[in-house]
């Protein structure tokens, strides 16, 4: 596997997933209860801006550096997610460095740390050795523990969680679409038997129509109930582009998250998208929507 999200992190696929996951954690952690979280392909866990792999793509420049010229000027319409997202990367800048970005593990560590009054347990699944062992090297000191291992082989292994309650973010490469997706399918299907409680959280990119389509055609003949599309264009999904939006798929999402989701996609779209991007409808900009309902 050649994929490096160092090429990608703070991307505005990365940005969006990020501010979807802090809401996602904090209505799960408003009920006071324990819960268990997975990030299931984990990455470095802390990325530089200014590395090389980083500046040879340049993507964090329409990413998480966008948002930021943006949220200087916060109003009130400005959701609280993306203020707590903001907030969180000046913290994780004091601590490490003004060039840092912080991987999923980081912001879910972040929350059991800003949260002690709540018991959450926290794990990091990587399979690539070297990625593993950066990872291990750079958030040993933080509550989340890290495992070298697969997620198709760990998810099954670790769920039901002895918490009951919980969320499974599972944040793949997808080097292979059709086939990535057909998989991962099997995969939600499986681990949903497992744990039907569960709140499962896969990200997708939207480049290839065919591909996702397809995907949400197979997640509605799975059976299972409540499935929420949540997703960002930055061009037109008809545009030949290297990658023109970003997506998350949610089973059992929180109480009213789609709500939150909805004020969460449609406050970033407009700062996120790409600037050589012609005008889209809202329909075509973003979207919130049930693919299987109760």
């Amino acid at each position: 596997m050649n994929y490096k999200h160092a090429y990608h992190a703070g991307n505005f696929a990365d940005v969006v997933k990020h501010v979807l996951l802090i809401q996602l954690l904090n209505q799960l952690s408003q009920k006071g209860k324990p819960f268990y979280v997975l990030d299931a392909y984990a990455g470095r866990g802390l990325y530089k801006l200014n590395s090389q792999e980083s500046q040879a793509t340049d993507e964090a420049k329409l990413g998480i550096q966008k948002l930021n010229q943006v949220g200087k000027g916060k109003t009130d319409a400005t959701p609280a997610a993306v203020l707590q997202y903001l907030e969180q990367l000046e913290l994780a800048k004091q601590t490490y460095d003004k060039h840092v970005y912080p991987g999923s593990p980081w912001w879910i560590a972040n929350a059991v740390e800003s949260q002690p009054e709540v018991d959450i347990r926290a794990e990091a699944f990587e399979a690539q050795v070297q990625e593993y062992d950066v990872l291990n090297y750079q958030v040993y000191k933080l509550p989340i523990g890290v495992h070298h291992r697969n997620a198709f082989e760990g998810i099954p292994a670790v769920i039901p969680p002895k918490e009951k309650r919980g969320l499974i973010l599972i944040d793949p490469p997808f080097e292979h679409e059709h086939k990535d997706f057909s998989n991962l399918v099997d995969l939600l299907v499986e681990s949903h038997k497992k744990w039907p409680q569960g709140i499962f959280a896969l990200w997708y990119p939207l480049k290839n129509n065919d591909a996702v389509n397809l995907f949400h055609k197979k997640m509605k003949r799975t059976g299972i109930k409540k499935q929420l599309l949540c997703e960002l264009n930055v061009y037109p999904n008809d545009l030949p582009v290297g990658m023109n939006g970003t997506g998350m798929l949610i089973i059992n999402p929180p109480w009213k998250f789609d709500n939150h989701a909805h004020q969460i996609v449609k406050f970033l779209q407009p700062i996120l998208k790409a600037d050589d991007a012609p005008q889209m409808t809202a329909e075509e900009a973003f979207r919130v929507k049930w693919l299987v309902g109760e």
